[in-house]
């Protein structure tokens, strides 16, 4: 199912203080800022936001769940949750909760390890030619 234009861009008017970067993905539009997902829409109109551990509780505590899909027979949950039919309604707070699904965004990314720089590749200028049996 596909994100409806009327809900994408209501979200979009009610996050105008942001400004986020979209990308079409998971059959939805996932929200980003600094190059980091901390939202997504989906095709059922709902806007899920990014959330840590500590983010996340404050979402349980008012009644929102986790965005969740079924793969081969099982339901995982991601790190992503429902906002609140309140919020939607209000720019300020919803704002709010998107500066702090950004500011989890960013704790996500530094606790992942970076790549390691590339060495340099070994040349074989200098090596004798193989023998050949």
């Amino acid at each position: 199912m596909a994100v409806s234009p009327d809900f994408r861009n209501f979200v979009l008017d009610q996050l105008s203080g942001i400004v986020p970067a979209q990308r079409r993905m998971f059959g939805g539009i996932g929200l980003f800022v600094d190059g980091l997902m901390f939202g997504i829409i989906t095709g059922t109109d709902t806007l899920y936001l990014k959330a840590d551990d500590a983010l996340a509780a404050e979402f349980v505590a008012l009644g929102a769940g986790p965005m969740s899909y079924t793969r081969a027979g099982k339901t995982r949950s991601m790190s992503y949750y429902a906002v609140p039919a309140e919020f939607l309604d209000d720019p300020e707070a919803l704002t709010a909760w998107a500066q702090k699904a950004i500011a989890a965004a960013h704790r996500a990314d530094a606790k992942k390890p970076k790549a390691a720089a590339a060495k340099p590749k070994k040349t074989t200028k200098n090596r004798a030619p193989r023998k050949s049996v």
